[in-house]
C-alpha cells in the first residue's frame, strides 16, 4: 500500500474515531441535547464529510508547515460554519463542532504514519 493511501486512511479513520468518542460523551436521552446517534450523524455530515477535500489536499502537501497551516485554516472554516450557517440547524449543539475542529488531524496523521513500521513490499 502506498504511503499516501495509508496516510489518507489514517486521516479519515482518525476523524471518525474522534467523532465516535465525542458522540459517546453526548448527554443521551436527557431531553437537554442530542442523543449519541444524533451527535454522531451531525458531526459526520456537517463536519467530517466537508473535510474530505482538506484531506485530499493534505495528502499531497505533507510538509509540517503546510499541515499546520491547513489544519488551522480547516478549523477556522469549520468553526465559522458552525457558528453561522449551522447555528440555525443545530442550535446549541454547535458546541460539538469545537472539539472536532480543534483536532489537528493532518499533523496527527503524519505522526502516526511516520511511527508505523515501514513495510517494503
Amino acid at each position: 500500500m502506498k504511503r499516501e493511501h495509508l496516510w489518507l486512511i489514517v486521516h479519515l479513520a482518525l476523524g471518525l474515531a474522534w467523532i465516535a468518542l465525542l458522540a459517546s460523551r453526548a448527554p443521551g436521552d436527557s431531553g437537554i441535547g442530542a442523543t449519541t446517534p444524533q451527535v454522531f450523524g451531525m458531526l459526520v455530515a456537517a463536519g467530517w464529510l466537508p473535510s474530505l477535500a482538506l484531506a485530499a489536499w493534505q495528502v499531497k502537501h505533507r510538509r509540517w508547515r503546510s499541515l499546520l497551516l491547513s489544519d488551522l485554516l480547516g478549523a477556522g472554516v469549520l468553526l465559522l460554519l458552525a457558528f453561522s450557517l449551522y447555528l440555525p440547524l443545530f442550535f446549541f449543539n454547535v458546541a460539538w463542532f469545537l472539539p472536532l475542529a480543534l483536532l489537528p488531524r493532518g499533523m496527527l496523521s503524519e505522526l502516526l504514519v511516520r511511527w508505523l513500521p515501514s513495510r517494503k513490499t
